[in-house]
């Protein structure tokens, strides 16, 4: 295989990837997997054009193609998991396999409960599933959400950064590349590991404000997966922060990275963006309401005396709530121009000494008892 069929070959796996993530989010049918999976039959039409049958095998953690290994890295990674999981060693796909042959393997693999099976273009090969000792498992899972960080933060980071630089250029906000990667990082957090594991701290990145939109995501999925949250809930809490400083991208940089304290009119100039986000969210296609309103309330605190000001009825989201603890936590986690990070345990009794003002005290109960969990193991 050439080094070209290998590239087609990691664009249709990384398709596949993303199309589990997001059936296991919604279902198979889901207009978005349905795209994807469209994507990945395409890919595989270019290589099965002159071949009968392509080879995709499985070798522990990795992946081959009709014998030639493939680079390691976010989605290859995954999808070999993918196949590891429901003991699954090779994959055959035959010229005329189907866009719903391929549809109903990423339906199998989004559902645990259901049997994966082979179809008349679409060959699986079955291994052996055993089941290791669960000490050992949670380890392995530790050290393996911290390398697919590493992998997040060099490969998927800069589809993020694209995004944000088109807002900044005043391009039109493109949701979908976004959506695809909460979904994966759902996917990983909430079917392979602890979610407690994603508190694993992300490698420094020169942008603060995307880096932190990450790290809050990453916050929120952790909060709302341990209130029971899952499916599109879960997803669109996630995406709400992975936009909730959009406005921040309208103001000047020097405003934003200024190391001294802010003048008064600088203050007033910052307190717009809750407002310039959500005018920006609300014009975007895809985007879902709750993103809209979080961009909007995630400073206006629990007690409503934040910014911008409403009336004093006005009651503050869910998922607003949960951003501003996130928000907080990582705010003061990070180094900034004009002070040093503070360590966990400092943050922590800040966070506790703003219950019932700034936020809500159920939910900071909730979150001191996983950072609690996150950094004792227990």
């Amino acid at each position: 295989m050439n080094p070209t069929h290998v590239e087609v070959m990691d664009q249709c796996i990384r398709y596949l990837t993303t199309a589990v993530s997001t059936a296991s989010l919604y279902n198979a049918e889901h207009q978005q997997v349905l795209r994807l999976c469209g994507n990945a039959h395409e890919k595989l039409g270019e290589l099965l054009a002159e071949k009968s049958e392509l080879s995709l095998m499985r070798v522990d953690d990795q992946l081959a193609v009709d014998g030639q290994p493939l680079v390691a890295s976010l989605y290859i990674d995954r999808f070999a998991r993918l196949l590891k999981m429901r003991g699954i060693g090779n994959v055959k796909f035959l010229s005329k396999v189907t866009v719903q042959e391929l549809q109903g393997l990423v339906g199998a693999l989004a559902r645990r409960d259901e049997t994966v099976c082979s179809s008349d273009h679409l060959r699986l090969g079955l291994v052996e599933v055993r089941h290791s000792d669960k000490s050992a498992e949670a380890e392995r899972l530790s050290s393996q959400v911290s390398q697919i960080l590493n992998d997040v933060s060099s490969e998927e980071l800069a589809r993020i950064m694209e995004v944000y630089e088109a807002v900044r250029c005043n391009r039109k906000l493109h949701v979908v590349g976004l959506s695809e990667i909460v979904a994966e990082f759902i996917d990983v957090f909430t079917s392979y590991t602890d979610p407690l594991l994603m508190l694993v701290p992300l490698r420094e990145m020169d942008e603060y404000t995307f880096t932190h939109s990450l790290n809050v995501c990453l916050l929120n999925i952790a909060q709302a997966t341990s209130l029971g949250i899952e499916g599109a809930l879960l997803h669109d809490i996630g995406l709400s922060a992975m936009l909730h400083d959009v406005g921040k991208l309208f103001l000047p940089v020097e405003v934003l990275n200024k190391p001294g304290k802010l003048d008064n009119k600088e203050w007033e100039l910052l307190k717009e963006h809750p407002v310039r986000g959500a005018e920006c969210l609300v014009k975007t296609p895809g985007v879902p309401r709750m993103a809209v309103l979080n961009a909007y309330e995630h400073h206006m605190r629990f007690d409503n005396r934040g910014y911008p000001g409403v009336h004093k009825d006005w009651q503050q989201s869910l998922c607003s709530q949960i951003t501003a603890i996130s928000d907080v936590y990582d705010a003061l986690r990070t180094k900034r121009p004009y002070r040093n990070p503070m360590e966990v345990d400092e943050v922590l009794t800040n966070i506790s000494q703003l219950r019932g003002t700034q936020l809500n005290p159920l939910l900071v109960e909730n979150f001191l008892h996983l950072m609690k969990q996150a950094h004792t193991g227990h």
